[in-house]
């Protein structure tokens, strides 16, 4: 019984630790199709949708296919702005994230399901800054 009293104490001290991956520059974070972060103050992300029509394994393909993670982020009471994050390519930064890039881990990306085989998509993420142009 005396564990139990404990509990509460345990729970709050760790949720004080605890922060957002997201607030951290650099960190990686994980999220499933409808999801939120806030990666910012005021600035919030969300895990949209995925378009997936890679060649199944084993199947012959007239083209290869690709993976698109649509995302969309809303910035205090603005209208939410969509872009979409595709693997092997350089997306533009939405103007919300002020001088920050989000990048896709394409460590953490599945592979291509099997006909009937279901996929549970997860977009694992990076905040990182925008390189200057030259």
């Amino acid at each position: 019984m005396r564990h139990l009293a404990a509990l509460p104490v345990f729970c709050a001290t760790l949720a004080a630790c605890a922060a957002p991956a997201a607030s951290i520059p650099g960190a990686a974070f994980t999220l499933e199709r409808g999801q939120a972060v806030d990666v910012a103050p005021g600035v919030t992300l969300v895990f949209e949708a995925v378009d997936d029509s890679r060649c199944p394994p084993g199947m012959r393909c007239v083209r290869a296919g690709a993976l698109r993670y649509r995302f969309s982020i809303r910035a205090g009471a603005a209208a939410p702005d969509t872009f979409t994050l595709t693997p092997g390519q350089l997306d533009a930064a939405p103007q919300a994230l002020a001088g920050r890039r989000i990048l896709l881990d394409e460590a953490a990306l599945p592979a291509p399901a099997a006909p009937g085989i279901p996929i549970v998509y997860r977009a694992t993420l990076r905040l990182t800054p925008t390189l200057p142009t030259p």
